[in-house]
């Protein structure tokens, strides 16, 4: 049984009072499991209960070094360096996920990825609250 959705919430409330963006600080960068030239690869801060209602087991995130708000003010060889990572990790059963910009549910105004892998087990019963952001799966 998972219930630490509400935890999750007041990351994000929190993380929206710190001033700057998250992905530019170098502690952030300090964390990554992978980087180039361009992009790096690092755990999500806040991560993830359920993807599609399936139990999330890893959840990293694709960040452009360079600030952008969108894909599209990415040079080519930035969108490249993403597209290599998310084909090194879909063969080994990530999902690729991005929201789009201005997407009302975006956390973070810089550009990112998200690489959610999840098992293959639904639970047999999930309720969630969105107020007061409760989560309760069995």
């Amino acid at each position: 049984m998972s219930n630490h959705y509400r935890k999750t919430v007041l990351k994000y409330v929190e993380r929206k009072k710190t001033p700057g963006c998250p992905f530019c600080k170098p502690e952030t960068l300090a964390k990554a499991v992978y980087e180039n030239k361009h992009v790096f690869v690092v755990p999500n801060l806040t991560q993830y209960d359920l993807w599609e209602l399936y139990d999330v087991v890893d959840h990293l995130l694709v960040v452009p070094k360079r600030h952008a708000k969108s894909l599209d003010q990415l040079n080519k060889t930035e969108r490249l360096a993403i597209m290599d990572i998310c084909a090194e990790y879909e063969p080994k059963g990530y999902n690729i996920y991005a929201r789009g910009n201005g997407f009302i549910n975006r956390s973070v105004e810089h550009q990112h990825t998200h690489l959610i892998k999840v098992t293959n087990k639904r639970p047999r019963l999930t309720i969630f609250l969105h107020k007061p952001y409760f989560l309760i799966k069995l």
